[in-house]
């Protein structure tokens, strides 16, 4: 008997020394395994897009100083400062839904480290008890188990046991290692949010305040373009000159539009006032005379800088793009003949294709294009034709009028 216990003890501590190096291979390699943070495609996505954006504005900055002394480049200088402002409206854009998307990222992950802990409380509880079990049965674990064998038979069928109750802990470690790397990851990724979020609010409040400077010059440059008679008539030539094909084109494009039946949304109710309720200021009403003396068919609200503007009933975009006149615009198409068109915005919210319910947010205000000041353009057509935007939405419109 004493021989067979001298080759029981040989055996087990050969299988428990395999066990222990087993695990603590298997233990090595899983932490040695490296674990990249991966960050959400929609993140990777806006700061993709903020960069690409940034590159642009770079450009566009180095052609305006390449300008900044050269005569007869007016209207190329302006064109591109308004790509400038409307380049950095989307930074502003992006930036705004990448903090939007941190948040919610944030959230999620504060989430995940609150269940995480719970779970990691779960297995450590599960390998205290696990340890007590082993150490209380025979008083021995493993080695009571063994010793307490009666016979050959009776000495593998405890090993087997043995090996099932190893395999059950290392799979438990293995679980318990598995939360602990998790939770590791997931406070990185935390982290690497937050500071994330905190750039990106600090960046977002430079390029608000850079906005605000380029709408201040872009309101400047004309009036120092009219201090050259000669050149601001030219330039004003231009403008007119390509507002009048623009409205040409428009009319047969709108009217052609209707004889084929082509519309996507029918609009239904009343037309909304375009911009916040009540708010600006009448610069020009339809039919009066625009600041050059120009009979203007539209009705100009001057109102400042990166205001929303509003669908003023639903439909489908047609146009969202840009004219040398009016800067970036929008047309929208709202059925039985009906059209509205946004002119010198800043920025466009839309896409042609896209349909709009009344009063979605569909661009912000600005000075793009040929205009003295921050203000929206705003037309309201009917088979193609202009018509007075206030015979549709009077009671809406602010009673200001300069």
């Amino acid at each position: 008997m004493t021989s067979f216990r001298r080759t029981i003890s040989k055996t087990v501590s050969f299988m428990l020394s395999a066990a222990i190096v087993c695990a603590t291979v298997f233990g090595a390699a899983f932490f040695m395994a490296e674990r990249a943070y991966a960050k959400d495609a929609t993140v990777k996505g806006y700061e993709d897009q903020i960069s690409d954006l940034e590159e642009k504005q770079k450009d566009l900055k180095n052609k305006i100083n390449a300008n900044k002394n050269e005569s007869g480049k007016a209207a190329e200088t302006k064109a591109y400062l308004d790509e400038l402002i409307y380049t950095l409206e989307q930074k502003i854009n992006a930036s705004e839904a990448l903090i939007g998307e941190l948040e919610r990222s944030i959230a999620v992950s504060e989430q995940e480290i609150i269940d995480c802990e719970a779970a990691i409380e779960t297995y450590s509880e599960k390998i205290t008890l696990r340890i007590r079990m082993m150490q209380e049965d025979n008083g021995a674990g493993y080695l009571g188990i063994i010793f307490g064998a009666t016979s050959i038979s009776d000495f593998f069928s405890r090993l087997e046991h043995i090996k099932t109750m190893i395999d059950y802990d290392k799979k438990l470690k293995a679980e318990y290692k598995d939360q602990k790397q998790q939770l590791h990851d997931k406070k990185n990724s935390l982290e690497a949010s937050m500071v994330l979020q905190n750039e990106t609010l600090q960046t977002l409040s430079a390029d608000k305040a850079e906005a605000k400077a380029l709408a201040e010059k872009a309101n400047r440059y004309i009036e120092q373009l009219a201090a050259d008679e000669q050149a601001y008539k030219a330039e004003l030539e231009k403008a007119e000159k390509a507002e009048a094909e623009l409205d040409k084109k428009l009319t047969e494009y709108l009217k052609s539009l209707q004889n084929q039946n082509s519309s996507q949304v029918v609009a239904d109710g009343e037309y909304l006032w375009p911009l916040p309720k009540g708010q600006g200021w009448i610069t020009c009403k339809f039919g009066g005379s625009d600041p050059n003396n120009k009979p203007h068919y539209a009705l100009d609200v001057a109102i400042a800088a990166g205001t929303p503007i509003y669908a003023t009933n639903a439909g489908t975009v047609l146009i969202s793009g840009w004219h040398s006149s009016y800067g970036y615009y929008i047309l929208i198409e709202h059925g039985n003949g009906m059209a509205s068109l946004y002119a010198h915005c800043s920025a466009l919210l839309v896409k042609a294709g896209q349909t709009v319910s009344r009063g979605q947010t569909i661009g912000k205000v600005g000075t793009t294009g040929f205009s003295k000041g921050n203000h929206l353009h705003f037309e309201i057509r009917k088979n193609g034709v202009r018509v007075d935007p206030l015979a549709y939405m009077a009671p809406q419109a602010p009673e200001n009028i300069l």
